[in-house]
């Protein structure tokens, strides 16, 4: 089998290492985007002087002055009760463990917890995971899962993890078994089918897993915005910048040294570039300064000098800036054309669908995908109309951000079917070659891209079920086993068919009691048998694969192992099958 890179859904690479020499001068600022991240719990931080030569266009900035707190992710781990597994797991449970556990069960009414335990359907794993920085409250996080090493359990896979508390892990110190819990975490396991190895602890694959969104916050996470020199004239005045160009995201303290901040909901999916836009605000108030500083931005974006950078402090000004950057809109530079027309859609100007256009729908354009993502932007629906265009493109990375841009501004579009804890099953039209899409962190996903089609012959086994179909049959007929009993049923020959009728639930037809309609799998069962006819040249299109982006996590003293799944290859398919247009 041959692995390549997969055309996803965002190319940022995952918290950059590092720290830059700009960091010296802007200090905030570098430090965010070289990924460097301040404790929550600093007592002390430096007093860096600005000593080293930046741009104009960057220097008095609120990124000069203060530096900002609450940027790292907050480990969290705890112990969780897997039910459903169908006898592949363990009746083997350490006794302090045990004790949470029934104490656990009693508190969420579970009845006979004590033949729960004694059965070989459930097992205790450890969960782990990161809450991320600036998590709002009842926010969702993926959660690893992994089996307790020395039980018998040998596979995770279609299990389901109960509620359990997570507490936060303190370096050197392990999790603190009496402290609060700071999350929850529940939810189905996905065992991904797509090649991993044992990582350093001899953990099998199917002992590992990830409850997809699985994890949800207790309490808020706040940013903090640190003043390197403590001022209350200066924290006054940050505020009231940070509050006029992001209403109410900024509160003083009572330290001079501090604001807090709040991430608005317009970041939520998006919180590093608030924070970048909240350390490029520029500290000086005079009309003559601000418009100079306007003016030296713009010549450096022609003259393609830092143009992100450049990017973000034009959209730091704010919409009373849109419209200087019209006539960067025309120019004949497309790479000037992309960033007025992004940064014209971040502010949410209307004439950034008339820039952007033409580049999103450029095949041969290096700036399309992010072009479609930037008309996604555009909360007031006008860049839909070029989005639906954007769906029949050659690349697949940007027919996959489109579908993603269009489904967040009408979440309805798309949606065939929302089988309730297991998966959505999204169906999007689209007349370039066909794919089928599964993501891997977030919200469990499958989306069919036009018509995938199921070949014949076919004989693909997963875990808990088998499909068959010979040359001459127009039906595909599926054997789910359950208890060492087996449930038959068929389904059409299209992967959208297969899909549904794996994920709807065990029921007997009122007419005909001896008829089922569905099998009652879940995603990791219906990602599985994907994955085996794939193998074998059995879909009609290839699959395609969310990238991983987490971070690899470090074992903890008290809960061993922590470290999550070594990332996945992002994109699978046949040998002899070409790929996708990345």
């Amino acid at each position: 089998m041959r692995l390549r890179p997969m055309p996803g859904t965002d190319r940022r690479p995952p918290a950059r290492r590092g720290r830059l020499a700009l960091a010296l001068a802007v200090a905030a600022t570098a430090a965010l985007l070289a990924g460097c991240g301040a404790r929550e719990d600093d007592a002390a931080l430096p007093r860096t002087p600005r000593d080293v030569d930046v741009p104009e266009y960057l220097q008095d900035t609120i990124g000069e002055v203060a530096r900002f707190a609450g940027r790292e992710p907050l480990l969290v781990q705890g112990y969780g009760f897997v039910t459903g597994l169908d006898g592949t797991g363990t009746t083997a449970v350490p006794p302090g463990v045990r004790r949470r556990m029934l104490d656990m069960m009693r508190r969420e009414k579970v009845a006979e917890p004590e033949q729960l335990l004694a059965s070989r359907d459930t097992a205790v794993v450890s969960v782990f995971g990161e809450i991320p920085p600036g998590a709002g409250q009842s926010e969702h996080f993926d959660l690893g899962v992994r089996s307790i090493p020395g039980t018998e359990t040998t596979s995770l896979a279609g299990g389901y993890v109960l509620p359990c508390d997570l507490r936060r892990v303190r370096a050197g110190r392990g999790v603190e078994p009496h402290s609060e819990p700071v999350a929850f975490g529940r939810g189905s396991i996905f065992v991904s089918p797509f090649g991993e190895e044992a990582d350093g602890s001899g953990t099998a694959g199917a002992l590992q897993g990830r409850i997809l969104n699985g994890g949800r916050t207790i309490k808020p996470r706040r940013f903090r915005l640190i003043l390197l020199v403590p001022s209350v004239r200066t924290a006054d005045q940050v505020v009231r910048l940070v509050n006029a160009r992001f209403p109410d995201a900024a509160r003083g303290t009572r330290d001079p040294a501090n604001v807090d901040l709040v991430v608005p909901e317009a970041f939520r999916d998006d919180k590093t570039r608030f924070l970048e836009l909240v350390s490029l605000l520029y500290m000086r108030e005079m009309p003559g300064a601000r418009q100079q500083r306007v003016r030296l931005l713009l010549e450096a974006l022609q003259r393609h000098e830092a143009m992100d950078r450049v990017g973000l402090c034009l959209e730091a000004f704010g919409p009373s800036l849109a419209p200087q950057l019209y006539p960067l809109g025309e120019s004949d530079d497309e790479a000037v054309r992309f960033y007025a027309g992004r940064t014209l859609a971040h502010l949410q100007d209307a004439r950034a669908v008339h820039v952007l256009e033409p580049i999103a729908l450029n095949d041969d354009s290096s700036h399309q995908e992010d072009a479609v993502k930037a008309l996604g932007r555009l909360r007031s629906g006008l860049g839909l109309g070029v989005l639906s265009r954007a769906l029949h493109a050659r690349s697949v990375r940007v027919r996959v951000a489109a579908w993603r841009a269009m489904a967040g501004l009408a979440p309805e579009t798309f949606l065939a079917r929302a089988f309730e804890g297991k998966f959505n099953l999204y169906v999007v039209a689209s007349d370039a070659p066909p794919f089928v899409y599964i993501s891997r962190t977030g919200r469990a996903e499958i989306a069919i891209f036009g018509r995938v089609t199921i070949r014949r012959p076919i004989l693909a086994e997963a875990r808990r079920v088998t499909a068959t179909a010979r040359t001459a049959e127009d039906r595909l007929h599926l054997i789910s086993r359950r208890h060492e009993r087996d449930i038959h049923m068929e389904a059409g020959l299209t992967v959208r068919a297969l899909l549904e009728t794996m994920a709807e639930e065990v029921h007997a037809d009122q007419k005909q009691p001896d008829r089922i309609t569905g099998l009652g799998l879940g995603f990791s069962d219906a990602v599985g048998l994907l994955h085996k006819m794939d193998t074998k040249r059995a879909l009609g299109g290839p699959i395609v694969l969310q990238p991983l982006e987490y971070r690899v996590i470090g074992p903890s003293p008290r809960l061993r192992p922590i470290r999550p799944p070594e990332e996945e290859p992002e994109a699978i398919e046949p040998g002899d099958r070409p790929a996708p247009s990345p």
